[in-house]
């Protein structure tokens, strides 16, 4: 049987500890300042974990705020762009929209005046039957009219 003896000359509190084949002395003093130290440093270890935690959540947060700040500019620019088209279709149509009545009392101001009945023309046409052909398809026909024949590549 091995018997060890740990303890500290002097007046301190000493615990006496028998196990099977073991006997220790301990301080209790020390004890309890190891205790004391074991539990600060585990809540130091935790308070650590939480705050690294805690800022891994923060950064997480900051990513999804900068995405949707990207995605609320590309948004924006699309919206701009609509409304900028918007104001050129509708310059478009104001411009197609034709108003007679301006257009009438601006061409009698110039000075517009009807026509007499002397100055009208009139003509009849008929319906024809007959095919023009323009110069270029008169130029490819030969004097017994029939068309030349070309080869392409």
């Amino acid at each position: 049987m091995r018997a060890t003896m740990d303890y500290m000359v002097g007046n301190t509190a000493i615990q006496i500890r028998s196990s099977k084949n073991k006997i220790t002395v301990i301080d209790v003093r020390k004890e309890k300042v190891r205790k004391s130290i074991l539990k600060h440093l585990l809540a130091a270890l935790v308070i650590t974990g939480l705050l690294i935690l805690l800022c891994f959540y923060v950064v997480r947060l900051e990513n999804r705020k900068v995405m949707l700040d990207k995605s609320v500019y590309a948004l924006q620019s699309q919206v701009d762009d609509m409304i900028k088209g918007n104001i050129v279709l509708q310059k478009e149509e104001e411009s197609l929209l034709v108003d007679y009545d301006t257009i009438y009392k601006k061409a009698l101001m110039m000075g517009m005046k009807f026509p007499k009945k002397q100055q009208v023309g009139t003509y009849d046409m008929q319906k024809s039957t007959a095919v023009r052909m323009s110069k270029t398809q008169a130029a490819e026909t030969d004097s017994a009219g029939k068309a030349d024949k070309k080869q392409y590549p």
